[in-house]
C-alpha cells in the first residue's frame, strides 16, 4: 500500500468513491462552473483515479460541493450550490453489497484446486450485467498452452458502444434513462429512480457496470434504452473532429440525452491539442440538427 509524504498510508479508491465525484462533477457542469472539457478532464481524472487523495482536488475548488470519500468523518452527503444534496455513495437499497467476499473467496481456492481460473467480480451487483467479454484462442508460446485473449473494445469504438448500449439495461435494471456519457475510457449513465422519482440513479462502465451514485432528480426527459443504435452514432462519431474541421490530435465524447418526442438525441463533443472544439448534434436516425465548428 502506497504512502503520502507524511508517512499516512493512503486510502485506496471504490468505484463508490469515484462515482460520487463524478456526480459532484456534473452538479458543477449543471451550476456552470465548469465548461464541458473542464468536466471531462476531471471526470477522466475520477475514473483512473487509484486513491482518494487523488479525487479531492477534483472537487476541491468548487463551490457549494461537499463529497464524502472513504476515511472521511461525516454525513455521506455532498451539497449542491442550491444546498441540495447531489450525491451520496451509498448504493440504493435494493443493490446494497451482499456478503459475497467469503463466497468469493472459496469458490477461488475451489477453482485453484482444479487447476482452473476464476474471475469473480465485487460489483454491486452479485450477477454484474454488462461484464460479458469475448476472446480469442492462440496457441501459447514457450510451451505454456493455449492463450486466451480477452476482448475489451474501447468504450467510443463501434464495438465499445454496441456493448454499452446493450448492457446498459440489464446494469440499471432499467428500459429509460435520462443520460449516457460516453468518453474514450469510460461511460456514465443516469436514470430515474423507479422507487424515489425525485432521485436520479447513476452508474460507471469501465469495461463493465459498477459503482453507485444518487443525486436530486433534474426532472429530465427520458429516452428508452432500446432505441440506441450504435450503427446509427458509431460512423458520427468517427468522423466528427472531420465534420467539424478540427485538426491535430483530438479528443472526443459522446452525450446521449432525450430529444422533445423522447428518442435518443446524440451530440459530438471534439476538441484537439490546441484547444480549438466544436460539437454536432443529430437525431435518433443519424440526421444532422446542428453543427457548431470552432470559432
Amino acid at each position: 500500500m502506497s504512502a503520502d509524504p507524511s508517512g499516512a498510508r493512503a486510502i485506496r479508491a471504490t468505484d463508490d468513491d469515484r462515482t460520487a465525484v463524478i456526480t459532484a462533477l456534473d452538479s458543477a457542469l449543471a451550476s456552470g462552473q465548469l465548461d464541458q472539457f473542464e468536466h471531462y478532464e476531471r471526470v477522466r481524472a475520477a475514473t483512473s483515479a487509484r486513491d482518494v487523495d487523488e479525487l479531492r482536488p477534483l472537487f476541491a475548488d468548487l463551490q457549494g460541493v461537499r463529497v464524502r470519500l472513504h476515511g472521511d468523518a461525516g454525513p455521506t452527503s455532498a451539497l449542491s450550490p442550491t444546498g441540495g444534496v447531489t450525491s451520496r455513495w451509498s448504493a440504493p437499497e435494493s443493490r446494497r453489497r451482499r456478503p459475497w467476499g467469503a463466497l468469493a473467496g472459496a469458490l477461488v481456492v475451489a477453482a485453484l484446486l482444479t487447476g482452473a481460473f476464476v474471475a469473480f467480480s465485487a460489483s454491486d451487483d452479485p450477477d454484474p450485467a454488462g461484464r460479458e467479454v469475448t476472446s480469442v484462442d492462440r496457441p501459447g508460446r514457450d510451451g505454456q498452452g493455449e492463450a486466451r485473449v480477452l476482448d475489451n473494445p474501447a468504450p467510443l469504438s463501434p464495438e465499445g458502444l454496441e456493448r454499452i448500449f446493450t448492457s446498459a439495461g440489464r446494469a440499471s435494471g432499467s428500459e429509460l434513462a435520462t443520460s449516457l456519457v460516453v468518453h474514450p475510457e469510460h461511460a456514465v449513465l443516469a436514470w430515474t429512480d423507479p422507487v424515489h422519482p425525485s432521485r436520479t440513479l447513476r452508474q460507471i462502465y469501465r469495461g463493465g457496470w459498477s459503482g453507485w451514485a444518487d443525486s436530486p432528480s433534474t426532472r429530465e426527459q427520458s429516452f428508452r434504452l432500446a432505441d440506441l443504435d450504435a450503427t446509427v452514432i458509431a460512423p458520427v462519431v468517427a468522423g466528427a473532429a472531420e465534420s467539424l474541421g478540427i485538426a491535430g490530435e483530438t479528443d472526443a465524447f459522446l452525450n446521449v440525452a432525450a430529444d422533445d418526442a423522447g428518442r435518443p438525441s446524440y451530440t459530438v463533443h471534439v476538441r484537439n491539442d490546441v484547444h480549438q472544439s466544436g460539437f454536432l448534434v443529430v437525431d435518433h436516425a443519424g440526421e444532422p440538427v446542428r453543427i457548431m465548428p470552432p470559432g
